[in-house]
Formats: structure tokens, C-alpha cells, sequence
């Protein structure tokens, strides 16, 4: 049994297919279960914690440096039996029985955590209550979250829940009609909505673990246990999605879902994916057009190409005016310009609070959103030119150029930076073989994990907040610059270790 473990951890994939894995993936199951019962669940679930409004970890454990500790190593443990898990499943299994033993445990591991976290009391946002609020507005008052913020509503049971009171909708139209639904189904109960909310996150949980189970198989067989396991297993994603009920991972299913059917060569149907899931968050505008490179590319004709292109086009256009059409009213529903003004933790943030002295706060913070925008753009269509040009047979360049772009934008451009975010690419990366994007994807999510804790454990300490321009300058470097090191030095690598030549994604 030793020689085995030794072997399975130790060795790389192909020298442990003989390996009898399951009973040590089920032991890796078991403990991270109770690791999440002992450091989350139990002391801070909603029996617990009685739905207590506006409560996070901070608050939570503020002058408790025993329970600041449990937080920390409950993090640290789950990260290290995730990397365990990971390893057990690399390389395809030897025989029917013990693959299937594989997936068994692995989905059943799944299913019994994400299950237990329906319990946690979310305690890194108040994200989920601002949706139930605003799902309430439109289901309960017949009201217009996109024009009429919590704030408007002050006698709603949840009003003193929400942190955005005073703001509209930051999301798409497509999430605020799944968010009045789930109100309208679920009522007026506080835990009933907690538990609605985070079941909707499960749902598309699943849905993107079906998805990376499907795409795998068929295209990479070998891969599919470990791919599976490198996204569904990941403690932020399961922290996030079901612990926090963070609505991201609806988005991360459209964007799957694109990918899924550009391989399967349905372009109009992926195009239509991601513009659905750009009515949840607007994200997937960003990778819109790499998928629309890669269809007109497999198209062979001009002719069919034009038809694409405007049959596309038109039913793009229908599906968001039908998104739209129930919520509209003119001016900005989309919130474009309070985006373009929230910075926090990123490499803009540190950039706009040091130019603040010496332009003032409003053409600061329009200069970098500007320079932002131009750039992620830039971006985003020198990689579907890329993929114009050399896709032809690479059924995963475009996977590629998506999880480059993704990542991109979180490290570089994006102005407000939210752990939660990390999960994007993190769901991409259990598509693409193992290499630097793949790589930096899962570290960017375990560097993600602690910016609350260094924030509120290290930096702040339960004292008022510090100036601006010293949190801001700290805070970005301290969560990301780990990610910033090792995705500079794979560019460096790349490019001068191995010689002079173009960085492919």
C-alpha cells in the first residue's frame, strides 16, 4: 500500500494506470469532507450563525486569533488534499471495473460535499442576498431591479441583508429573470430563499461538471478524470458556488456550453451560448469573438460564411432583445459607467490611486478604465485573429485562446478584482492539457482563496481601514503577485529560455 502511494503521488501518470486508486481517492474524500465540516459547517452554518445580516469571516472571528487560525489551516488543508485528489486522478485507469470505482467515488465525494455546504451561512459576501432582494423587487413588487435599487423597498424582509442597497443590478437581464423566478417559487422564507439561491448554483455546478465530463471524453479520454477533478474539486469553486451562492458559476456554464458545441462544430448554437451568458455577466463578450473566428474559419465557403455571419448575428441580436425587452426603459441599465468607477485589488487599482493625487479621483479612474477597455480589447481580437489563422485542426485552440483572454483580464485589466472571479478560467483549464495556462488558472485560484484573509486577518486586524492609496498599493500585490511572478517568468520561459519566438496560448 505504501509503494503504491509512493508510486500514485510520486510518479508521473503513465507508470501508476495499474494502480488499484479508488479506496485512495475515497480516503482523500472522506478527510476533505470532514475538513469542511470541522472548519466551515459546524461553526459557521446558517443553524449556527441564524442568518445574522451583513456577517462575514472577519466579523466573525475579529479578536478570536484561534478561529482566525482554524480558518487558515482549513483552507491550507483542503487545498492539499484538492492537490492530492487531482494526482490520483491523472492518467486514465487500467480496466471497466476500476474506472468506473473512479468516478463513483470522485462524483460521490462531490455530491456529499456540496451538499453539506448548502449549510454554510455565506460568510465572504452579501452577494446572495442582493440577488434575492433584487429577484424579490421584480417577482414580489412587480418592480425594475436594472432602475429601482434595493434601497426602494425598505419594508422587504431582506432589505437589512443587502450591502448594495443604494445600487441597480450589476448583472444581465437573463440572471434577474432567474432570480425572479427562484423568489417567486421559493416565497417569503429567509433559509428557504438561502437554500433556493445556493440550489440554483448547484444546479449549474453540475451542469459544468457534465460539461467538462462530456468535452473530455470525447476529445481527450485520458484526461477525463483528472479534468473533472481539477475543476469540481477545487475549494474555491465549492466554497463560492455553494458555500457562498456567488452567481458566476451560471456564466461559467454558458461559456462551457459555447466551447461544448463550437467542438461539436454547431457555431451559430455557441455563439448564442456565450451571448447568454453574457446576459448574466458580461464576460463573455470578451471571448465572443473567438468563437466567431473559429466557426468562420472551419466554414469553407464565402458564401456559407456570409450566411453564418448574418444568421448569427440576427438571432444574437433576437435573443437579447428578448432578454432585454421585459426590463427596458432607456438610459443605462447595464451600470457601464459605476463599473468603469469600482476599483479594488488589481493592477488598475494600484495604477488609478497613485495617479489620483495628481489628476483627481473622477479622470484618474476614467483614464484607467479607458486603457483598460482598449487593451482587453486589443486582446481579445489578436487571439481570434490567431485563432483565424491557425485553428485548422487544433480542436482546443480556441479553448486556449479563451482561458489566455480570461486570464488576461483578471491579472491585467480587470478594474475590480473579487476571488469569486477565479473560478473562470479555473473551469477552462481542466479542458486543456496540463501546461503554464492550465497552471496558472488553479494558482490564480488558490492565490484568490486568501485575499479576505490577508486582507482582514493581516492587513486590517479589525482597525478603521487605512488610506486608500496604502490598501490599494498593498492589497493587489499581496493576493496576486504570486500569479503575476509565475505568469512572467512562463512568458520568459517560453520566449527566451527556449529561444526567440511567439507566445502561444
Amino acid at each position: 500500500m505504501t509503494l503504491a502511494i509512493r508510486s500514485l503521488f510520486f510518479e508521473s501518470p503513465a507508470t501508476v494506470t495499474t494502480i488499484r486508486r479508488w479506496p485512495i481517492l475515497l480516503a482523500l474524500g472522506g478527510i476533505s469532507l470532514v475538513a469542511y465540516w470541522i472548519g466551515l459547517i459546524l461553526p459557521y452554518s446558517i443553524f449556527a450563525l441564524r442568518l445574522r445580516p451583513l456577517v462575514d469571516s472577519a466579523k466573525l472571528t475579529r479578536n478570536q486569533p484561534l478561529a482566525q487560525a482554524g480558518f487558515i489551516l482549513t483552507f491550507a488543508a483542503l487545498s492539499g488534499l484538492y492537490y492530492l485528489a487531482w494526482r490520483a486522478c491523472r492518467g486514465r485507469p487500467a480496466g471497466d471495473r476500476n474506472r468506473r470505482a473512479m468516478w463513483a467515488v470522485l462524483l460521490g465525494g462531490l455530491a456529499a460535499v456540496n451538499l453539506s455546504m448548502l449549510l454554510l451561512n455565506p460568510i465572504d459576501s452579501a452577494d446572495i442576498y442582493d440577488n434575492i432582494v433584487r429577484g424579490r423587487i421584480t417577482a414580489h413588487y412587480g418592480g425594475n431591479p436594472f432602475y429601482e435599487p434595493p434601497g426602494a423597498y425598505r419594508s422587504d424582509r431582506f432589505y437589512s441583508y443587502a450591502a448594495w442597497r443604494g445600487f441597480t443590478s450589476a448583472y444581465g437581464p437573463l440572471w434577474e429573470m432567474l432570480a425572479s423566478e427562484t423568489s417567486r417559487l421559493i416565497g417569503d422564507d429567509k433559509t428557504a430563499n438561502v437554500l433556493g439561491f445556493k440550489l440554483v448554483g448547484l444546479v449549474f455546478y453540475a451542469g459544468c461538471v457534465a460539461l467538462v465530463a462530456r468535452v473530455l471524453i470525447r476529445h481527450a479520454p485520458e484526461r477525463a478524470l483528472q479534468g473533472v477533478c481539477l475543476f469540481a474539486w477545487n475549494p474555491l469553486v465549492i466554497y463560492t458556488t455553494v458555500g457562498n451562492g456567488h452567481n458566476d458559476i451560471a456564466m461559467v456554464f454558458f461559456i462551457l456550453l459555447g466551447l461544448d458545441k463550437l467542438l461539436q462544430r454547431r457555431f451559430t448554437l455557441s455563439s448564442l451560448s456565450l451571448v447568454a451568458g453574457a446576459l448574466v455577466k458580461f464576460i463573455p463578450i470578451l471571448v465572443l469573438p473567438i468563437a466567431l473566428a473559429a466557426g468562420l474559419r472551419a466554414i469553407p465557403t464565402r458564401r456559407a460564411r456570409a450566411a453564418f455571419a448574418i444568421t448569427t448575428g440576427l438571432a444574437c441580436v433576437g435573443l437579447i432583445s428578448a432578454a432585454y425587452l421585459p426590463f427596458w426603459r432607456g438610459g443605462d441599465p447595464l451600470a457601464v459607467e459605476r463599473r468603469s468607477m469600482l476599483f479594488t485589488t488589481s493592477l488598475p487599482a494600484v495604477l488609478q490611486v497613485n495617479l489620483e493625487p495628481l489628476l483627481g479621483s473622477a479622470e484618474s479612474k476614467q483614464l484607467v478604465s479607458r486603457a483598460a477597455l482598449i487593451l482587453t480589447g486589443a486582446v481579445a481580437l489578436h487571439h481570434a485573429w490567431r485563432v483565424w489563422k491557425r485553428s485548422a485542426g487544433e480542436p482546443f485552440a480556441p479553448i486556449r485562446a479563451v482561458a489566455f483572454v480570461l486570464l488576461f483580464y483578471l491579472l491585467v485589466t480587470c478594474l475590480w478584482f473579487q476571488p469569486w472571479y477565479a473560478i473562470w478560467p479555473v473551469a477552462l483549464a481542466a479542458i486543456l492539457p496540463e501546461g503554464a495556462l492550465a497552471r496558472t488558472a488553479v494558482l490564480l485560484s488558490y492565490a484568490a482563496f486568501w485575499k479576505s484573509i490577508i486582507f482582514d486577518f493581516f492587513l486590517v486586524r479589525g482597525l478603521p481601514l487605512p488610506p486608500r492609496q496604502w490598501r490599494e498599493t498593498l492589497i493587489g500585490p499581496a493576493t496576486l503577485g504570486i500569479v503575476w511572478l509565475y505568469a512572467g517568468y512562463a512568458l520568459i520561459a517560453r520566449r527566451v529560455l527556449r529561444g526567440v519566438r511567439p507566445f502561444r496560448v
